[in-house]
């Protein structure tokens, strides 16, 4: 179910509900989603890295819901296939790695990484190691919180991990994934599947001849949910996931290559940045795609893989110059060379 303009009713006036809690919207007793409400939803979408469409689809309610969480409004801990998500393990992230436990990147899921920093910590100051964020971890925080401040710890641990792994692509696990979902038009959908999945077969065959193992989240049976494929990723430990994707946009001006990174209200993915800038760059020197730009997204692919992950969108099939470009087999496998290009700077060593 998707909440729109023109909608009403208990579900609406519970998304205004939250819009107030967060100081997005003002108190009223209003059930309407009338333009305040779009205006505050575009306004949220865009902090949090979302798609900007003005709708409240799953993900957007997902987030509005993790957005009202602070830290000590509820106990958190690790659970087994039923992760904890919320601003509240943000902010448990955020003081866990100033305090110099490692957890990963701040993505607000409460995964393995996070539920090994908390047990270190609460060993740390002479508390039950028990995982669970109550009230005597919060107030050990909170003491702890004045001690170290500023930097981003996060973001320098994972430049220091990745940097035992510059030693060239041939060893190195990649994850292929052919983007698309969810779909704007589905006029064009199969035929951006399609262009993508050739892509993403080219790329397989050229990393494979220099020694990588490639892996695929897809197959000819079908295509699993993004969680799935995110969790197919991690399970592989994976060195590096890319997600090609050809364009489509309700806008024919959007036109040419943008390559997407991790980057929620808390934290983004340093890696992700630099991944992605090597695959704009690269694409753009080995084809006549044009307008290169990267962005922060924090879509469930970006967020929920523990490696560098970037989704690349090789112009858009809804752009008439684009359109041309991107059904033309020598563009596509220019841009396979461009991406194999950009995978080995960003393992090469130095």
């Amino acid at each position: 179910m998707r909440y729109k303009l023109g909608d009403s009713g208990p579900a609406v006036s519970d998304i205004r509900e939250r819009l107030v809690r967060l100081g997005l919207l003002p108190s009223s007793n209003s059930i309407e989603f009338d333009n305040e409400v779009l205006s505050a939803i575009k306004s949220f979408q865009t902090a949090r890295g979302l798609s900007v469409d003005g709708m409240v689809g799953a993900d957007t309610w997902a987030r509005l819901d993790e957005a009202v969480w602070a830290l000590g409004d509820r106990d958190l801990l690790f659970t087994p296939g039923h992760l904890i998500h919320g601003d509240d393990v943000a902010q448990l992230q955020q003081r866990l790695s100033q305090l110099g436990f490692s957890c990963g990147r701040v993505d607000g899921i409460f995964g393995k990484l996070t539920d090994h920093a908390v047990r270190e910590f609460q060993k740390s100051i002479g508390i039950s190691a028990d995982g669970v964020v109550g009230l005597d971890t919060v107030q050990g925080l909170h003491r702890l919180a004045k001690t170290v401040a500023g930097g981003n710890a996060a973001a320098l641990r994972e430049k220091l991990r990745h940097e035992s792994k510059r030693t060239g692509i041939a060893d190195k696990v990649v994850v292929l994934d052919v983007g698309n979902d969810p779909f704007t038009d589905p006029a064009f959908s199969a035929d951006a599947i399609e262009l993508a999945s050739q892509v993403v077969d080219l790329l397989e065959g050229k990393l494979s001849a220099l020694g990588t193992t490639v892996l695929l989240t897809h197959s000819k049976d079908g295509r699993p949910t993004t969680i799935t494929r995110a969790d197919f990723a991690n399970s592989a430990a994976a060195d590096v996931l890319l997600s090609v994707q050809i364009g489509i946009s309700s806008d024919p001006s959007m036109r040419g290559v943008s390559a997407y990174h991790f980057a929620g209200t808390h934290g983004y993915s340093v890696l992700g940045v630099e991944l992605a800038t090597f695959v704009v760059d690269q694409v753009i020197a080995f084809t006549q795609l044009t307008n290169p730009q990267i962005k922060g997204k924090s879509w469930t692919l970006l967020r929920a893989t523990t490696m560098p992950a970037v989704v690349v969108e090789l112009g858009f099939i809804t752009n008439n110059e684009d359109s041309l470009l991107v059904r033309d087999p020598a563009l596509l496998n220019q841009s396979a060379l461009g991406l194999v290009a950009a995978l080995i700077k960003f393992f090469e060593p130095g």
